[in-house]
């Protein structure tokens, strides 16, 4: 049975103050060729296209594929991005990493860090610590680790590292842009670490990227996001409708007095 992951009309939306303002990280308006891998190569694949309608933050967008476990031989896993949506399939027995990245011209080559242009956005502005991430959750079957990490410049940056949920109807989740600061690891749920300079300034963004599955242990996925973007924090989390993080401990902190 093929494992599918989708993402449809990613868009990022700025939410400072209430700003109704919009910054675009990735719409997949601009379609990109599969990767798809068969065999386990212990490199992984990559490809980058790019854009000027401004729907990829940075005009660039870099994938990335790498099949880690397999059960059978020529069974497939791969990662597309076609008519404003984006998928990352495994099929049965199949355990495999992929990335999304947003670092501007310099084209992927390598899950590796030091393959990220750290600065390569040139310091963009997509909001501050009351913005979040919001994910649209249309299905999952399998929880599996999501890490996302963003970066000011080599030594100025934060990954955030948690587990997605297992969730059979639509579901509206959120990753607080606060968790990214969170270097000492008071909210519970969620796994932060931060650069030697401390932790990511998201009104100087250098680079950005998700990876899904890193170590390639889920096989057996079924996961479909319907959007992605960024918008002001509610005035209640709301947290039990967080749904595909596993960030259940989060609460707000508030001034006092």
């Amino acid at each position: 049975m093929k494992k599918t992951l989708s993402v449809v009309a990613a868009a990022v939306a700025l939410g400072v103050s209430g700003s109704a303002s919009a910054v675009v990280i990735d719409l997949f308006d601009t379609d990109q060729a599969r990767l798809e891998e068969s065999s386990i190569a212990g490199n992984g694949i990559f490809s980058q296209v790019s854009s000027v309608a401004g729907d990829i933050l940075g005009d660039y967008r870099d994938l990335g594929l790498d099949l880690l476990k397999q059960s059978q031989q020529n069974r497939r896993s791969s990662a597309i991005v076609l008519g404003g949506t984006y998928s990352f399939s495994n099929e049965s027995g199949n355990g495999s990493r992929a990335l999304i990245r947003w670092d501007g011209s310099k084209a992927a080559t390598s899950f590796d860090v030091s393959d990220v242009d750290v600065t390569g956005l040139g310091g963009l502005n997509i909001g501050g610590p009351t913005s979040q991430f919001e994910l649209e959750v249309v299905e999952s079957d399998f929880g599996y680790e999501f890490v996302v990490t963003a970066w000011t410049d080599a030594n100025t940056w934060s990954s955030i590292k948690v587990q997605a949920q297992a969730h059979a109807v639509p579901t509206t989740t959120y990753l607080p842009f606060y968790a990214f600061y969170d270097c000492t690891n008071q909210i519970p749920g969620a796994e932060t670490t931060c650069g030697p300079n401390g932790p990511v300034d998201f009104g100087n963004l250098g680079a950005l990227e998700a990876v899904l599955d890193p170590k390639g242990g889920a096989i057996n996925i079924d996961l479909t996001l319907n959007s992605i973007k960024t918008v002001p924090e509610p005035t209640s989390l709301a947290l039990a409708g967080l749904g595909l993080m596993a960030l259940s401990g989060i609460r707000r902190r508030r001034n006092v007095g």
